[in-house]
């Protein structure tokens, strides 16, 4: 392993993160997120510089909202699907599935995931990237989770734009580096300093570096020949302390939105951090003049205070001026702003904020007299459809990665049922997110298909064959799945075409007995000879 070029990408990571981001952050936790701690900093008092709490408020209230409404364990989440669609309706791989997706489910909800996630969601609504590691300390214990400070993370993305690389630095004491690594891996400096009582609470910057291995030696499976290397550095010695790996990447960076030409990404508080410091300026402006207009200035002749006092521009302040020959009584000044303007002003700058934190999406329909049902369901459905993107990320970013993560934990733990023989020759996978907001998303699709079907009424009664341009079966499905409807309800479409094909049967039986029930009644006209001299009889011998 090579600790040069480890440290080398490492710095060159460091440096071009820190000049692009990390004032920037730092302004996201003052005035967003000011109860999260950073990697930078220790103690001290937060937010006492912020005169309005409400971008602090919309943040929780959207990271709340998120995740109720998608990453909630203790609802539906996702289903767990044959990677091949042929298989959809195979009975034996869809109780498969069922089953491993119960499995996963239910290791998410045993771990630490509601906390986690959490502060996850709260750290990509802020506008900061939240970073999860998963951690499989094997047995039957949980999976642990846990979330670190963007500041102590860098990162890279591979050709297809997935995090695959990660450095995060961390300070260790000697003593925790003797109890967390193999004591025979450490520098001699570091055992000595462990050993002493004195020096064993010295810090030590260590990175922690988990990227795909690219090298590994055929046949040997071991800690060192797993698809990402795990490794340990004391960065100051340049000394490995641990090497390990890991089959899956087990490091989640979830961004709520990300530039095309960044890595790092962005979310509404950072989008919105001018007119949040706006606010803030605002609301603090109204502050003071509130108090200078409940207790106002007052002007004294001068003499009663010492000549060449600072003018105090604090509320109930004291001012000297000069009086003229008849003398003058002290008199209170009146505050010059608008402070009814100024509180109207600060309201519709708070209403511009929220909207940024897409927090309508979670509210409540509004006045909905006048309108139809449907009308009504697809005014509340088209809410979230401004918010697909950002969904789509999360699933991308997060849950999906998680998923593969605690999928591999399971196979390793032995928890998992064997797979039908029919899937072992394809035994991927893939995942129908059903949350919330997956299904509300869906639900828009659906809608659509009701407005389609009811303005195009008129013409499939005139023209029924305009109905062959839709995949009428296709559209059913999917509808029922945009509902929420229990996918075991389906018929598999074997099943289906069977009985199609039974009930044509059946009509063309019926159809058939109906003509000769028909030429029944008919037989005995036709048997019974025509009168001599009748047309028919004429027609019979040939017109004579």
């Amino acid at each position: 392993m090579d600790v040069q070029k480890i440290l080398s990408r490492y710095h060159q990571l460091k440096a071009a993160r820190d000049g692009a981001w990390l004032g920037v952050w730092r302004d996201v936790r003052r005035f967003v997120y000011p109860t999260c701690s950073d990697f930078l900093s220790e103690g001290g008092t937060r937010g006492e510089d912020i005169f309005d709490t409400s971008a602090i408020s919309f943040r929780s209230r959207l990271a709340a909202g998120m995740f109720s409404w998608m990453l909630d364990p203790t609802k539906r989440l996702i289903e767990l699907m044959p990677g091949d669609e042929m298989f959809d309706d195979d009975d034996e791989i869809k109780e498969y599935f069922t089953s491993v997706t119960k499995i996963v489910i239910d290791m998410i909800a045993n771990s630490n995931w509601q906390t986690v996630t959490i502060q996850m969601l709260n750290n990509i609504a802020a506008g900061i990237d939240g970073v999860v590691f998963s951690e499989d300390n094997g047995g039957d214990t949980p999976v642990n989770l846990k979330s670190f400070p963007i500041e102590s993370i860098c990162y890279a993305e591979n050709s297809k734009g997935r995090v695959d690389t990660v450095f995060r630095e961390l300070v260790m004491t000697s003593g925790q580096m003797v109890q967390e690594f193999d004591e025979k891996m450490l520098p001699e400096i570091i055992r000595e300093e462990a050993a002493d009582p004195k020096r064993q609470d010295k810090k030590h910057r260590i990175l922690h570096a988990v990227f795909p291995r690219r090298k590994r030696e055929a046949g040997v499976i071991d800690n060192k020949n797993m698809p990402f290397a795990d490794v340990y550095i004391e960065i100051a010695l340049k000394h490995i302390v641990c090497e390990g790996g890991f089959e899956e990447f087990p490091f989640c960076v979830c961004r709520f939105e990300k530039a095309d030409n960044e890595n790092y990404g962005r979310g509404p508080g950072l989008n919105k951090l001018p007119d949040i410091k706006m606010l803030n300026r605002m609301r603090q402006a109204y502050i003071i003049g509130s108090e200078h207009a409940t207790d106002p200035d007052t002007l004294v002749p001068d003499g009663s205070i010492e000549t060449g006092a600072v003018w105090n521009k604090t509320p109930g302040a004291v001012h000297v001026y000069k009086t003229d020959a008849n003398g003058a009584k002290p008199e209170y000044m009146q505050f010059p702003v608008n402070l009814n303007q100024l509180a109207k002003d600060i309201q519709e700058e708070r209403q511009g904020i929220k909207e940024g934190f897409f927090l309508d999406i979670f509210d409540p329909l509004g006045d909905l007299k006048n309108i139809t049902a449907t009308e009504a369901e697809i005014r509340n459905e088209s809410k979230v459809v401004p918010f697909a993107p950002i969904v789509g990320n999360v699933h991308s970013d997060y849950l999906a990665p998680m998923v593969h993560r605690f999928l591999g934990i399971a196979g390793r733990r032995g928890l998992l049922p064997e797979p039908p023989e029919r899937l072992r020759e394809n035994p991927t996978y893939r995942i129908n997110y059903v949350s919330k907001i997956a299904l509300a998303i869906k639900k828009v699709e659906a809608l659509g298909w009701l407005q389609t079907e009811a303005g195009i009424g008129n013409i499939v009664a005139l023209k029924p064959e305009v109905m062959d341009n839709f995949d009428e079966d296709k559209i059913v499905r999917d509808v029922s799945i945009a509902n929420g409807i229990n996918p075991g309800w389906r018929r598999p479409e074997q099943e289906r075409d069977e009985i199609r094909q039974a009930r044509a049967e059946q009509q063309a039986q019926l159809q058939q007995a109906e003509m000769l029930s028909q030429g029944a009644a008919l037989a005995p006209g036709l048997a019974k000879a025509p009168e001599p001299g009748s047309p028919l009889s004429a027609l019979m011998n040939g017109g004579e």
